[in-house]
């Protein structure tokens, strides 16, 4: 799967990718699209998310996993 995503990706333009991503991003539920603006745009660390949000450094990496997943998951398709 990681092969194939690279593959796919590695196929495309900078201008192509950075839709897609944009895209990706805006297709995440507020509670996950939040979390990685936070922390892959504006390069917040977990503790400062935490602090911004109010929530367990728990639940800030679960949320950063799901989300990402559902990036790459978006991306692949």
């Amino acid at each position: 799967e990681h092969v194939l995503a690279e593959t796919i990706l590695a196929e495309k333009s900078v201008s192509e990718l950075r839709l897609d991503l944009a895209n990706a991003i805006n297709s995440l539920p507020c509670q996950y699209r939040e979390i990685v603006l936070l922390r892959d745009i504006q390069e917040f660390t977990i503790e400062e998310i935490v602090s911004v949000l109010g929530l367990s450094r728990e639940a800030v990496k679960g949320r950063l996993h799901r989300a990402r997943r559902l990036m790459r998951e978006y991306l692949i398709d």
